[in-house]
């Protein structure tokens, strides 16, 4: 097997990725019929090594174009496993706190309390992890290392039983929670990546997607609500369209094409034009209760913009009820406010979806590393030469042959 990191994305990925015959999951450029591995992408704005700051050329605003999940909101994994380290983890995991705390004070409104309790004990965790591979004695480094992965694994336990309430009860913070147990996992592996332990590294990543699979899926099913063809409301045409659902329903079932997601909804288009507040008393927490209006916030500040987008559109007062159809009670109307979370659902389960292709895909990356019989420091540090002029995609690409 021969490894080649390169300056320039190749033309044949490119092509390749433009007519279908490869796809991208996570940070994996595969074959589409066999899954062959043949390219990585890799975060270079979030390695150590500053030479792979100016790796990536021109090129890869062509190939950004064909990755358009790569950009926008794309939850709280990067592409690659070398570049998720434990400060990087850290600074997630407060973001992720900073969202709870504020989801918590919309929620008392409701009389529901979610556990922040945790979060304090996963951050000692991580500088227990970073303190760990700063020493020189090896024996006090394993020591320590273990130490950190016992706690890394408390947080596991933890975070699984907070994640299963929260989905069970269709949660506006059940993301929230399902992203921290990644990072707990991540966490996890990245403390024996460090041990030069990839086998172990690759059985937790594998036991990781088999957990997390079937939790992501529930939520993204509950995000749909009841009625998934609110979402193809021609109010929301601008921002949501058949593609974008379609999307979602390859994630939960791959090879579904937008034919059959149509035919899929074409009942359920007309059940929502004549039963509209049924779909509504039936959707869940997650999307009756807004999410917090912090500009931190990229998925509200995202509705917002498609409530005032919405309520402007003289369409929904067919869905207001309003005798007078009038733009003015169109706009007052709560289901205005509902549709207008609509867009930043149909993010937020992008965001979920690709979350858990970059887990999964770890476990290849780390094969990779094992096959080549490379060190995980090593990989850590490829890049190529700084030849080229420095483009702000931030990212760099490594493609395998195998002889």
């Amino acid at each position: 097997m021969n490894l080649d990191v390169t300056l320039k994305v190749p033309a044949n990925i490119v092509r390749g990725l433009d007519n279908k015959i490869y796809e991208r999951v996570g940070g994996v450029i595969r074959e589409v019929g066999s899954k062959k591995v043949v390219a990585w992408l890799r975060d270079a704005k979030g390695l150590s090594n500053s030479s792979v700051l100016s790796t990536v050329n021109s090129a890869a605003s062509t190939l950004n174009a064909a990755l358009s999940t790569v950009s926008a909101v794309t939850g709280v994994l990067n592409l690659a496993v070398s570049t998720m380290g434990f400060a990087l983890v850290l600074n997630r995991l407060k973001g992720i706190g900073e969202k709870l705390e504020e989801a918590q004070d919309v929620l008392q409104a409701i009389d529901y309390k979610i556990d922040l309790s945790f979060y304090a004990n996963f951050q000692a965790a991580l500088d227990l992890a970073m303190n760990a591979f700063t020493m020189a004695n090896p024996e006090s480094r394993n020591m320590s290392a273990m130490q950190a992965i016992n706690r890394f694994l408390e947080a596991e336990h933890h975070y699984t039983k907070l994640a299963d309430r929260e989905i069970g009860n269709g949660s506006q913070v059940a993301d929230e929670y399902l992203s921290t147990l990644c990072l707990a996992y991540i966490t996890e592996v990245r403390c024996y990546l460090e041990l030069e332990e990839l086998d172990t590294a690759r059985r937790r990543l594998h036991e990781a997607a088999v957990a997390l699979r079937p939790r992501f899926e529930q939520h993204i099913n509950t995000l749909l609500t009841s009625n998934p063809a609110a979402y193809l409301h021609p109010s929301l045409r601008e921002q949501v369209g058949l593609k974008q659902l379609t999307e979602v329903y390859q994630w939960l079932n791959p090879g579904v094409t937008e034919s059959d997601v149509f035919d899929m909804q074409r009942e359920n288009i007309f059940n929502l034009a004549q039963k509209p507040q049924e779909w509504i008393d039936s959707l869940p927490q997650a999307i009756h209760v807004p999410k917090t209006s912090a500009p931190t916030n990229v998925f509200n500040d995202f509705a917002k913009q498609s409530k005032k987008f919405i309520g402007g559109l003289p369409a929904m007062s067919k869905i207001s009820g309003s005798k007078t159809g009038t733009q003015e009670a169109a706009t007052q109307s709560p289901e205005i406010e509902i549709f207008g979370r609509l867009p930043a659902m149909i993010l937020l389960m992008g965001a979920m979806a690709e979350d858990y292709n970059r887990l999964a895909m770890y476990e290849y990356e780390v094969e990779t590393i094992h096959n080549l019989g490379m060190s995980f420091q090593d990989w850590q540090q490829l890049a190529p030469l700084a030849t080229e002029p420095v483009n702000d995609a931030g990212l760099m690409y490594i493609t395998v042959s195998q002889n």
